[in-house]
């Protein structure tokens, strides 16, 4: 649908991008139950698309290196107006079904740098799905996944029951920090006790603390331990969903839910999904990872979303948005899949795309000019 008419073409365009070039054989992509549908960034028609393989039905026109798009996106009625006053689409939803050609005639158009012959391979833009002449140029960054931190979980300190009420403690001589619902443990102290509030005192310090069993401990060596973790000093990056990797006592495959205090990713207080498992005193080497990528420094090119990156320590992934920066360029990145551990800077890579398996088949004058449209054919040419 092209809106009301507010022109004149002294020439008819030859066709809209993803139309049928020919009346030649095509096949389309065989999928299961339920596929193929539009990923959550949606699809876009007259692009290369790749399936997501880890559920085989989720569809993008973003790809991740090695490999080549699975298929081409035809114009068939399959795009949807969704923007107010917009005339018209070639935007699939999420979630809509989408039909991906693997052979077959079709229009695309030439998005550089170069013209597209006769013959000519067409690349796939991993960032975009777009149709090139050549590979998009990648980047090459300087970049960190996670953190290393200086960090602690609850306290230590020394514990006499409060007289006449067996369900108050006070806690004094404190090493560390007393968070509501952490477990308190020590000599006089039930298994399983936590502490339910602070009655009075130095705020998450020295002071009146309410259990929720009964004690009898009188000045003896009490340790608090729960889901707070206190961070001291860090080099990189804490994001929320990075899973926390510590020494005895912490808990196993935690992630970071929150921030509760202190510098945005840097030194303070944060929330973790699982308790520890005892009191951890200051301890060096505790590291965050996930899936937030912080670009400290670019070498050459720029970044894309789509963009798959390639590092030593890295995941195989690429790269879902930009958080903050500079547009392609220095900043905080998310990336599809999270990291398995900390990566300190490392020099990283990204691939701009891949050859598609198609060729150019230009046939008139002009046909496969920069910005213009073109045949492309999987029959040979």
């Amino acid at each position: 649908m092209g809106g009301f008419q507010n022109r004149v073409n002294l020439v008819l365009p030859p066709a809209v991008e993803g139309d049928f070039a020919s009346a030649n054989p095509r096949a389309t992509l065989l999928a299961g139950p339920g596929a193929l549908v539009a990923g959550p960034s949606g699809v876009l028609v007259g692009k290369f698309a790749w399936v997501n393989p880890s559920d085989f039905t989720t569809t993008s026109n973003q790809g991740t290196a090695p490999n080549a798009p699975d298929g081409f996106v035809h114009r068939d009625q399959q795009a949807l107006i969704t923007v107010y006053l917009e005339t018209a689409s070639q935007a699939i939803p999420e979630g809509f079904p989408v039909t991906l050609h693997n052979a077959g005639d079709f229009w695309v158009k030439n998005l550089g740098p170069s013209a597209l012959t006769k013959g000519a391979t067409v690349y796939a833009g991993y960032a975009d799905g777009g149709a090139y002449s050549s590979a998009p140029a990648g980047a090459s960054v300087t970049a960190t996944l996670g953190s290393t931190n200086t960090a602690a979980i609850g306290s230590t300190s020394t514990g006499t029951v409060v007289a006449g009420n067996a369900n108050q403690i006070t806690l004094s001589s404190v090493t560390g920090k007393i968070y509501v619902g952490d477990t308190i443990a020590g000599t006089g102290v039930p298994a399983n006790t936590a502490i339910t509030a602070q009655i009075s005192g130095t705020a998450n310090g020295a002071g009146v603390y309410e259990t929720s069993n009964q004690t009898t401990a009188a000045a003896a060596t009490i340790t608090t331990f729960g889901t707070t973790l206190v961070v001291s000093a860090t080099t990189g990056l804490i994001s929320v969903g990075d899973t926390v990797a510590g020494g005895a006592g912490f808990p196993v495959a935690a992630t970071v839910v929150s921030q509760i205090s202190g510098t945005s990713g840097g030194a303070g207080s944060y929330q973790l999904s699982a308790p520890a498992t005892q009191y951890v005193a200051s301890a060096t080497g505790v590291t965050t990872y996930g899936t937030t990528l912080n670009v400290t420094a670019v070498g050459s090119g720029t970044l894309a979303i789509g963009d798959p990156i390639t590092g030593t320590n890295m995941p195989a992934t690429s790269i879902a948005s930009q958080i903050s920066g500079t547009a392609g360029g220095v900043g905080v990145y998310s990336l599809f899949v999270p990291g398995t551990q900390y990566v300190a800077s490392e020099a990283i890579t990204t691939a701009g795309g891949i050859a598609s398996g198609w060729k150019a088949m230009p046939t008139n004058q002009g046909d496969g000019a920069v910005g213009s449209l073109v045949k492309i054919t999987t029959w040979g040419v």
